[in-house]
């Protein structure tokens, strides 16, 4: 009898929400006059109920036969049986609509997560590309400025188009908010120049010869198989340029550059050419 109470019990919280008239009325006399909830129940056509209205009847009319006779009857027991089952029914989809909720806020927050780690990831690549240009363009400026001096010499014309422009950004914008993306902008442009175009290659192996004497030139005549990367790479290396700023020309990381250039000393080393100590020097810097 004690679990036939805990039971009815325990389906009046689930229960109680259903809003109908007559079930109200006999819920309200269940407890002090249960023969009168269950003739208020006689009176209910529970086929016309939804199935929360007749889970409420079944265990309205079960709680009333037994405050009024002290035990359950086939009848009522089954109305209670019907009434426990949609009961449990309603927790097990409870449960399933809170682990869907779960799920579902688990993968929202999943997702967002994933999404400001690639956010944080790519602000942190972006700051670095610019503080590898930042750095290329100081190098940039200082070793143009160096070729320009070349360049008189050997009728060149690198620093219109590069040093002047390069500079221009520095002393107008220095010391604003617009330096720095104004300097990415150029040296981007001159970075660009530096890797495809031929002019601008040429300019750099006219100044270099004009100030070691014609050294592009020989190395040129003396290598001639080497590959147009080749003297591209010793070029930059030979204008003093930095590993930071040749691995950004190249599009290449630094042990990529470092390895390039190891190669290259030691097949100048293995040559005979009459000039060997010239170009190992340039390369040594």
């Amino acid at each position: 009898m004690g679990r036939v109470v805990v039971i009815i019990v325990s389906l009046l919280a689930l229960l109680s929400c259903s809003r109908n008239a007559e079930l109200d009325r006999a819920e309200a006399l269940v407890r002090d006059y249960p023969d009168s909830a269950l003739a208020v129940l006689d009176g209910v056509d529970r086929t016309s109920l939804s199935r929360r209205e007749a889970a409420r009847y079944d265990y309205l009319s079960a709680d009333a036969f037994y405050n009024t006779y002290y035990f359950l009857d086939d009848a009522h027991s089954s109305a209670l049986s019907r009434a426990y089952h949609y009961r449990e029914e309603q927790r097990a989809a409870t449960a399933n609509l809170a682990m869907f909720i779960s799920a579902i806020l688990a993968t929202l927050v999943l997702y967002f997560w994933a999404k400001k780690i690639q956010a944080q990831k790519q602000l942190l690549e972006q700051k670095a590309e610019n503080e590898r240009l930042l750095s290329a363009a100081e190098d940039l400026r200082t070793r143009l400025g160096l070729l320009r001096k070349a360049e008189k010499r050997s009728g060149a014309a690198l620093s219109a188009d590069t040093l002047d422009r390069l500079c221009e950004q520095y002393y107008i914008y220095e010391g604003t908010d617009n330096l720095q993306p104004r300097i990415l902008k150029e040296v981007r442009s001159i970075v660009d120049g530096l890797r495809s175009d031929p002019s601008v290659r040429r300019s750099i192996e006219q100044a270099l010869d004009g100030s070691n004497d014609g050294v592009m030139t020989s190395l040129r005549k003396d290598f001639g198989k080497w590959k147009d990367e080749d003297f591209q790479l010793f070029s930059f290396v030979a204008a003093g340029f930095s590993p930071t700023t040749i691995s950004t020309l190249l599009e290449k990381d630094k042990p990529y550059v470092y390895n390039r250039v190891y190669r290259l000393k030691e097949r100048i080393k293995a040559s005979d050419a009459a000039r060997k100590d010239d170009y190992l020097s340039l390369l040594n810097g």
